[in-house]
Parts: structure tokens; sequence; C-alpha cells
């Protein structure tokens, strides 16, 4: 039984390790995206956040 505890145990660290990996990748990503923000530039999220403020702003 002491096994499946294990097991159980490293499955779920296992799965918040990758989870916490792919939230740093995805913070470092938008804020080298923010860095790098071109007001010309229509690609990636922060580009299509500029052009809907284009929209909005009319």
């Amino acid at each position: 039984m002491q096994s499946r505890t294990n097991a159980g145990r490293r499955a779920r660290t296992t799965v918040m390790v990758a989870l916490l990996v792919a939230a740093l990748w995805g913070g470092i990503a938008l804020t080298k995206g923010a860095a790098q923000a071109d007001h010309a530039a229509t690609d990636g999220p922060v580009g299509h956040l500029s052009r809907a403020v284009e929209i909005i702003r009319g």
C-alpha cells in the first residue's frame, strides 16, 4: 500500500513542477514581449492588445 502512496505523491509532484515551469515560461515570454513591444507590431499577444486599444480609441 505504501508504494501506491509514493507513486501518487510522485505524480502530484511531477504535475506541480510541470505547472510551475509552464507558468514561469509563460510569464517570461509575456515579460519579454512587453519589454520589446513596438507600436507598429501586430503579432503576438502584446500586438493584439495594442491593436484592440487602437480600435477602441477609434
